[in-house]
């Protein structure tokens, strides 16, 4: 999927549950990482009920299913009865694909695999330069939710001026900022 396609699909899907202005993006370096505080409770956020906690805890969670696999994907969808967090990992050649609650945080779709064969030349070479990154997506998400002052709703691979980055959409106050991460800096 092309940045632009995904970008547009993320930004109606979260549109639809959150009131949002528009997207700003954040530039920084910093490095330090501290761990997000997690609360058992739920926030109100919409029309639905989102558990609090990190984005990085989903990647860590889906990373723990899927053993020896990198997550390189995370999306929040609302395309079923409730909204899910669609995680992709990449391991061996194969593509997975988990699908976890937002509210309860429990893996509703467990895991499903495709050859990455399967998948147009730019994704492959995505993939490819993505294993050769020594950052994982969980650092990328702890520092945009840090930089952010908010909560990943997303996050994902994505090319800007031929290098790989992750782009992490936080929601903050009602507010969607997407924020560049720059890998191994």
């Amino acid at each position: 999927m092309s940045a632009i396609r995904f970008t547009t699909a993320l930004m109606t899907a979260v549109l639809a549950i959150w009131p949002a202005s528009a997207a700003v993006a954040d530039r920084g370096s910093d490095t330090e990482i501290q761990t997000p505080a997690v609360s058992p409770s739920d926030e109100r956020t919409g029309p639905s009920m989102i558990a609090l906690g990190s984005g990085a805890d989903l990647i860590r969670l889906a990373e723990k299913k899927l053993r020896g696999a990198r997550v390189y994907d995370l999306d929040l969808s609302d395309e079923g009865a409730v909204p899910c967090f669609e995680v992709k990992a990449y391991r061996a050649g194969q593509m997975w694909s988990i699908m976890i609650d937002a509210a309860t945080r429990r893996i509703v779709r467990p895991a499903r695999a495709r050859p990455a064969s399967e998948f147009d030349p730019d994704t492959q070479r995505d993939l490819a330069d993505f294993g050769r990154i020594r950052m994982k997506l969980s650092e990328a998400v702890m520092i945009a939710e840090k930089l952010g002052g908010g909560r990943a709703i997303s996050a994902g691979l994505h090319r800007d001026e031929d290098r790989l980055v992750f782009v992490v959409v936080v929601v903050a106050d009602g507010t969607l900022k997407e924020i560049t991460v720059q890998p191994d800096k």
